[in-house]
């Protein structure tokens, strides 16, 4: 399987700039051989959004750049970071969501359950956390889709009491994938790197790590998307401090 990496600069509102964006990269991916492609957290609206998510025309507007980046995959999937609304009446209204998209719709959405409510994050504030999870299977792989934090619990001192790869560790994935929006700090690429690879040693299972670039609000993100094989090793990493793309055969890799 060939997994592309799109890292891309979005920004906060501009549902046609990330859509001309999005699109392009998928087809792009496409007719470079590419399987899938990955986007960002939250990228279809731009990271953080905060209280736009409270209006129901910017939630539309999401909707609709889905519905729009559905129609090129074709032949492709593509996994694309975007809030979700909560078909249920209890608890908050969305979830923050990544959607895996193929044969032209929503095939399934894997909702974050870790939300950061520290630091620069106010994530519980606008986003019920997920209980569920479920693994994508597409061209006979077995796929965990996580959100950012949802990878992140991992030091010594543990400040949630789930852990989502444990649970879609017991169905057996092939691949993870994790899309993030993890501002930069001096030491965040070693901190990040670390994390990342204590899921690889633990699971034993290839991961791609798709993050955004550029600059939203008072945040940095520096890039840095990469893949690490079953054994932890960064097989590929895109460039920090711009946006970047590739292509990397999982098979090549060593699963």
């Amino acid at each position: 399987m060939k997994v592309a990496l799109a890292q891309l600069n979005y920004h906060i509102g501009d549902f046609a700039g990330n859509t001309e964006k999005i699109k392009n990269n998928i087809l792009r991916a496409k007719k470079e051989g590419a399987d899938i492609v990955v986007f960002a957290e939250l990228c279809v609206c731009g990271y953080p959004p905060r209280d736009f998510l409270e209006f129901p025309d910017f939630i539309r507007r999401c909707d609709d750049v889905l519905a729009a980046i559905a129609t090129v995959c074709d032949g492709i999937a593509a996994v694309v970071g975007a809030p979700a609304v909560n078909p249920r009446v209890e608890g908050k209204h969305l979830f923050n969501a990544a959607f895996f998209i193929a044969d032209k719709k929503i095939q399934s959405k894997h909702f974050k359950a870790l939300l950061p409510n520290y630091d620069v994050f106010d994530e519980y504030r606008y986003f019920e956390p997920a209980r569920e999870f479920n693994a994508v299977v597409y061209k006979g792989k077995k796929i965990a889709v996580t959100v950012c934090e949802d990878l992140w619990d991992v030091e010594e001192d543990l400040m949630y009491t789930l852990w989502p790869m444990d649970e879609l560790h017991r169905q057996k994935p092939d691949l993870m994938i994790n899309i993030a929006a993890s501002p930069f700090n001096y030491t965040h690429a070693e901190t990040r790197r670390r994390v990342l690879k204590h899921n690889v040693d633990k699971f034993n299972v290839p991961l791609v790590y798709v993050q955004h670039v550029g600059a939203q609000t008072e945040l940095i993100f520096d890039g840095g998307s990469m893949i690490l094989d079953s054994k932890g090793n960064v097989a590929h990493q895109l460039a920090y401090f711009t946006e970047d793309f590739c292509i990397a055969d999982l098979a090549t890799i060593g699963q």
